[in-house]
């Protein structure tokens, strides 16, 4: 029975969480339109941000990087962890062995490395944070401005993140030919693609 749950395993997978589509310029404060104007003619697509961590290479070339960046430093902090489970373990099984002084000393360490844990967790967490957000900032921009040329390419005069729409519950129902996110992902890799080490070019000697 594991007495001590630390976040290890979920800190590794949320650090490097993707950052979604930016806001249209203009978009934080309602602007007033210089005369009335007639409802744009055009189609209401729908996007899943979600999936870009997954399917975007550039994202997943990031992400990657940061992973092995950050893999010694996410190992150590789950070693500790599994030295604290282990202790407390220890201390519940053996109870009635141990003496009163054992107990006291082993307690007192247990608090230690719970102390220590927390340090490195946190640590880890706001360092990877940071190395994050200028690793993904630079690509989220691109993103943005590829989907203005995306939607004006094709008619579509609004763009809803689905992702963002069904965790808010403000989304009752759409037509899944309106999920453009295939298409969207499949056309911004094609347009922006990852040279890794297996296709680099070879260079003459």
């Amino acid at each position: 029975m594991r007495l001590f749950k630390p976040a290890v395993a979920a800190l590794a997978l949320q650090l490097f969480g993707v950052v979604a589509l930016g806001q249209q310029p203009g978009a934080g404060a309602p602007q007033k339109p210089a005369t009335p104007a007639l409802l744009p003619k055009g189609k209401i697509a729908l996007i899943n941000t979600g999936a870009f961590q997954q399917q975007v290479e550039e994202f997943k070339a990031k992400i990657e990087a940061l992973s092995r960046q950050f893999e010694t430093r996410v190992k150590d902090t789950q070693a500790l962890a599994d030295k604290i489970n282990a202790l407390e373990n220890t201390l519940k099984s053996q109870t009635g062995v141990l003496t009163a002084a054992k107990v006291a000393e082993m307690t007192e360490n247990l608090e230690a490395m719970k102390r220590e844990y927390k340090r490195k967790a946190e640590d880890l967490e706001a360092d990877a944070g940071r190395a994050r957000d200028k690793a993904f900032e630079p690509i989220t921009a691109k993103l943005g401005k590829f989907a203005e040329d995306y939607t004006a390419k094709r008619g579509i005069v609004m763009l809803f993140d689905l992702a963002n729409a069904l965790q808010a519950g403000t989304l009752i129902w759409f037509d899944p030919r309106n999920d453009v996110t295939q298409d969207f992902i499949n056309e911004y890799n094609k347009a922006n693609p990852v040279t890794t080490a297996a296709t680099k070019p070879a260079t003459k000697n």
